[in-house]
């Protein structure tokens, strides 16, 4: 229910002028001891020199949050036995006049069939999901006027670009 009600009450990004890297970075932090338990290595790979973008940081940290958690729950079952295993490679770049953040993991991948939904509100293939992340995480990329796409091939691992707008003058 909470989900639910968090879906339906988005309240709008306060913008304001941010540098891409040490958001990412912050949360690579964040999700470090997890993403150790789950014998996951992160491998960022941060663009010099972005420009900023115009982001509601609480917001843009949340949708990069539920992109990073999916991918260490999708890793934490991968390996032989060990309890996880694999990398989650995480790249920042310009990409003309938006920044691109990339999170590319080598897990399961995800089947054609539910990749079509991912972000259907309460589809989930998880049997404790709500089904609400990544639907969330699409409704607060839009709401900063970018993109957010998946490519993923079962047995090769997922791939989540996010794109933003680059900021072009004050706020």
């Amino acid at each position: 229910t909470e989900g639910y009600l968090e879906f339906a009450r988005l309240p709008r990004p306060m913008l304001e002028r941010e540098q891409v890297n040490p958001l990412v970075q912050s949360l690579l932090r964040f999700v470090g001891e997890e993403a150790e338990k789950a014998s996951v290595k992160v491998a960022p790979d941060l663009g010099d020199a972005l420009p900023e973008v115009l982001a509601d940081e609480n917001q843009l940290r949340q949708a990069m949050l539920n992109v990073v958690r999916n991918a260490l729950e999708a890793l934490k079952g991968n390996g032989s036995g060990n309890g996880g295993g694999g990398t989650l490679s995480v790249t920042t770049r310009r990409a003309g006049e938006q920044v691109e953040v990339v999170f590319r993991d080598d897990g399961p991948g995800i089947a054609p069939k539910d990749l079509a939904r991912i972000f259907d509100p309460f589809y989930s293939t998880k049997a404790d999901g709500t089904g609400l992340g990544l639907p969330l995480t699409q409704q607060i990329i839009e709401e900063h006027g970018g993109t957010i796409a998946c490519a993923s091939e079962p047995g090769r691992g997922t791939v989540f670009t996010i794109r933003l707008p680059a900021a072009d003058g004050p706020v």
